[in-house]
């Protein structure tokens, strides 16, 4: 079911990004072209700074491709499957490598 959501949500994304393109060329209704760039500017440098965290968060622990990075810029939150996956599977081997702690 995470599967399907987030795979729904990429498909809103590129939907918003389809919208923001067609605005730059002035093909939409109204002030929709004013809008949307103005919109598409300020996700696109949020998944900017989103991406650059993640990028150095994960520094320690493995490098972010290229690919991963250009999701996150596209995506936000919902191009980190792999990303997600990857940490999970780290804390997953320390928990199992580190002592029961005490409570």
């Amino acid at each position: 079911m995470k599967r399907v959501f987030n795979l729904l949500a990429m498909g809103v994304l590129l939907f918003f990004w389809l919208g923001v393109i067609l605005a730059l060329f002035g093909t939409l209704p109204g002030k929709l072209n004013g809008f949307l760039p103005v919109c598409g500017l300020i996700v696109a440098l949020m998944h900017w700074v989103q991406a650059s965290l993640i990028k150095a968060a994960c520094k320690p622990y493995f490098a972010v491709t290229r690919l991963e990075f250009t999701q996150v810029l596209i995506f936000g939150v919902f191009g980190m499957m792999e990303i997600r996956a990857k940490l999970q599977a780290i804390i997953d081997a320390k928990q199992k490598g580190a002592p029961p702690q005490a409570d």
